[in-house]
């Protein structure tokens, strides 16, 4: 009995801090730092600010920065809450089940979740996951758990 106790924290544990996925599935930088330095918890305000290193957490060796005190401690009570889907790699390319880096700016809150996007001057993937999102969220959940 006590063995089971122990499994089933230990499975809740993953599934809680990157749905059973090590820090090394997610788009980071030699840095560990995620969000390329953006307070995740800022998004939320619909304002994406860059966060402060000297203000930061780490959860499961990623290190989150955020732009006020006030923000790291909404981080701390429910880390789960800010932290970006699929590892910080963009939602629209997960959904084709790649891993693509993220332009930090290029974002949505979705079910009260945050989804980072690729970006660049030609490529908006935000306005193609807009489309259809509930399909392209079926399908990213589906290979990121895989």
């Amino acid at each position: 009995m006590k063995n089971t106790a122990i499994l089933l924290f230990v499975f809740i544990s993953c599934v809680a801090y990157g749905q059973n996925k090590s820090a090394s599935d997610f788009n980071l930088p030699k840095s560990r730092v995620a969000a390329q330095g953006y307070g995740v918890v800022s998004y939320f305000n619909s304002s994406p600010k860059e966060g402060n290193k000297s203000i930061q957490s780490s959860v499961a060796g990623v290190h989150y920065y955020f732009s006020s005190q006030k923000n790291k401690s909404l981080f701390d009570e429910n880390p789960n809450r800010y932290m970006p889907k699929y590892g910080g790699w963009c939602a629209y390319a997960m959904s084709r089940g790649d891993e693509v880096g993220v332009n930090p700016e290029a974002y949505l809150i979705q079910n009260d979740s945050l989804y980072l996007f690729y970006r660049t001057r030609f490529t908006n993937t935000v306005t193609k996951w807009e489309k259809t999102p509930k399909v392209f969220q079926k399908k990213a959940d589906t290979n990121w758990n895989q």
